[in-house]
């Protein structure tokens, strides 16, 4: 099992490969940031850096709406 953690623009991010599925957690860091939904996977991911790029990919969407 892989396991990585990261903050990015005031999310806490885990990124998590159990069973061939990459799981993914973002969680923001203050309570001025809108709540993502806190659990997702993604089988689209080929490695962990591309677990990475989804995440915050997902945290950029939700700001910029």
């Amino acid at each position: 099992m892989l396991r990585n953690q990261s903050t990015y623009r005031g999310y806490a991010i885990t990124v998590e490969h159990k069973s061939g599925v990459w799981f993914i957690t973002a969680s923001p860091k203050t309570s001025d940031l809108p709540i993502l939904r806190c659990y997702f996977s993604t089988a689209r991911a080929q490695s962990e850096a591309d677990a990475m790029a989804e995440a915050k990919y997902r945290v950029d969407k939700v700001l910029a709406a």
